[in-house]
């Protein structure tokens, strides 16, 4: 049991990487084997950290990867992040959209994460590794930077082993 932990703020995050079962996944264009299947990532690193509500990694063709439970995120959508990464001006006049919820697009931060606001308690966190999207959701009485730093460290995680 290997614990990589965050600060933010005053807030200690903790990303978990466990070491449960070895599945075979492709980073860097090469087979390699890994402790841990996606779905772990979210039930683990993302919703168990209780810093996120819904979480799910897509990779850049639409293709689920993992999901928490009740949360899909449709091609048309991840497409559509995927490009914003890119160039974000689609999302000032038409928003985030995840799961078939609107959020209002508040910023870019470099290449790598894209943030999003619905009302004054719910938001979305998407963040970009070399093969895939992380999109996190936060709702009710969870801190947006909280969220926020969660997602991004699995994402730097993720992207530091090439994934």
């Amino acid at each position: 049991f290997v614990t990589k932990a965050a600060i933010h703020g005053n807030v200690s995050l903790a990303v978990s990487i466990l070491n449960l079962r070895s599945v075979e996944k492709v980073c860097s264009g090469t087979k390699r084997q890994t402790t841990m299947s996606w779905q772990q990532y979210i039930d683990t690193s993302l919703i168990g950290t209780k810093f996120v509500t819904k979480a799910a990694i897509h990779g850049f063709d639409g293709q689920m990867w993992a999901t928490s439970p009740g949360f899909q995120v449709d091609k048309k959508e991840v497409a559509a992040l995927v490009a914003a990464f890119t160039n974000p001006s689609e999302l000032y006049g038409n928003g985030i959209r995840v799961g078939g919820v609107r959020y209002v697009f508040l910023r870019q931060n470099g290449q790598h994460s894209l943030y999003g606001r619905k009302g004054s308690d719910a938001g979305v966190c998407i963040c970009k590794t070399v093969r895939a999207i992380l999109i996190g959701v936060y709702e009710t009485g969870i801190q947006p930077g909280s969220c926020n730093a969660v997602v991004e460290k699995l994402g730097d995680y993720l992207r530091n082993s090439s994934c």
